[in-house]
């Protein structure tokens, strides 16, 4: 049968190189005249993001326990968020936004008409050129784009990243928004306490220009000392005022017996002390030959109208009234200088309270002021303790949570379709069988003609 089919098949071999020829030319130039596309790749790794403050410790001890359903959880989702985002519309229209629609798909204006269509065509396209692959048992995403340039699609893969990134960061945790919070408020804290520290040293200082505490201790100390003095002065001056009191009560008398006489009469003698200082006290704010001199001119009427009452009733012989006109002006001096005195006691005394108040006023504000600067100091270190702890936190972050690329998009050299050796094994697989084909279909018509 063999020698048969083989003669056959040498009979036909003209026909068969013919088909062979017509069918291999045919599908090498259908394959290879296709447009070209290009396809550039990149591969990244998506980071876990830590759970809480005893992974990070676990990380720096170099220990490690049995990952929780909560934390395999958590980074799976991470992973998943990222596919996510990546196969999503949204980063897809920033892709084509940031390159342009039209330098990346042109066909697409001619066949459509509005906005709207020409993004969801273009949308679509996108998504049919764009693969995104998630290596298994790796947290690797291995992202491929065809377009038929081939800058074009290295250049949509390296746009594609570069978005990722930024996408991926806001779906990260938002522990750093808090603790850029906690640094914010500590610096406010921190700046509060200086300005409360600042405004009271200026009151503190202005309340102490020119007195500092060890002078108003001193000026204290000789107050208290002028003080001890001018008391011993008043009381002096009281003692030898009683006895000028009872020196005049002696020399004018009334020898009237009846009680309420003799009452009368006193009174009256205090009232002479009284107009006779009273003379003193207009002399002294008038002076002679002033506006004051009638005022004066009155009460001295008075004094001698009551001097001769007072003579009369206690019967003081005139030769004996001027030693008693002497007694009462001595009387009058020592009672003004009795005042003096006193208002100069009193004077030292209120000079002495405004020292005692000062003083303490001046030692509790030293008491403030010393806690306020403890409290500035104290705030100062929180707030520098705090930045320390952020900065390592914030780089140890950056470390772990970082999206690394571990394979960059490059420019492809060649199309990945159509390709040659692919295209020419084809023509040729498809040249041969119809060829064969051919030969096997002329047999059965040969052999029936055939005796």
């Amino acid at each position: 049968m063999m020698p048969v089919f083989v003669a056959s098949l040498k009979k036909h071999a003209v026909g068969m190189a013919v088909v062979f020829f017509l069918i291999a030319a045919t599908v090498a130039a259908v394959a290879l005249l296709r447009s070209s596309l290009f396809e550039a790749h990149a591969r990244i790794h998506i980071p876990e993001i830590k759970i809480g403050e005893s992974q990070e410790k676990q990380a720096e001890e170099g220990t490690s326990s049995p990952p929780s359903p909560a934390a395999a959880e958590q980074k799976a989702l991470t992973l998943q968020t990222a596919i996510e985002i990546l196969r999503g519309n949204v980063l897809a229209e920033q892709v084509m936004t940031t390159i342009g629609i039209t330098q990346l798909f042109p066909d697409l204006e001619q066949n459509t008409q509005g906005e709207d269509e020409l993004l969801s065509h273009a949308l679509a396209t996108f998504q049919q050129q764009l693969t995104v692959i998630p290596i298994q048992e790796t947290r690797i995403i291995k992202i491929t784009f065809q377009h038929p340039e081939a800058a074009m699609a290295a250049r949509v893969v390296e746009t594609l990243l570069q978005l990722f990134q930024k996408e991926y960061k806001k779906f990260q945790s938002h522990e750093e928004a808090l603790q850029n919070e906690q640094l914010l408020l500590s610096r406010q804290e921190m700046h509060q306490a200086a300005r409360t520290l600042s405004m009271f040293q200026q009151r503190h200082q202005l309340l102490l220009v020119g007195e500092a505490p060890d002078k108003i201790t001193e000026q204290y100390d000789k107050m208290t000392t002028l003080l001890s003095t001018e008391q011993e002065n008043l009381h002096e001056h009281l003692s030898q005022l009683k006895d000028l009191e009872e020196q005049f009560a002696e020399t004018l008398k009334s020898e009237n017996s009846e009680q309420v006489l003799q009452e009368e009469f006193n009174e009256e003698r205090k009232d002479l002390i009284r107009l006779k200082l009273y003379e003193q006290e207009l002399r002294e704010k008038y002076g002679e030959g002033g506006s004051g001199d009638q005022l004066i001119a009155n009460v001295r009427l008075q004094i001698a109208s009551l001097k001769k009452l007072l003579y009369s009733t206690a019967s003081v012989p005139e030769a004996e009234q001027r030693e008693v006109e002497t007694v009462a002006e001595q009387l009058v001096l020592a009672k003004i200088a009795s005042r003096k005195q006193q208002e100069k006691t009193e004077l030292v005394q209120r000079r002495i309270r405004q020292l005692e108040n000062k003083l303490q006023s001046t030692t509790e504000q030293g008491d403030i002021l010393g806690e306020l600067r403890q409290q500035a100091e104290a705030t100062r270190k929180r707030y520098a303790t705090l930045v320390q702890q952020l900065e390592t936190e914030q780089n140890f972050r950056k470390r772990s949570e970082q999206i690394r690329v571990i394979e960059k998009p490059v420019l492809p050299p060649t199309p990945i379709k159509p390709r040659k050796e692919s295209a020419l094994l084809l023509a040729l697989a498809s040249g041969l069988i119809a060829s064969l084909l051919y030969g096997m279909l002329q047999m059965p018509r040969k052999g029936a003609s055939t005796p």
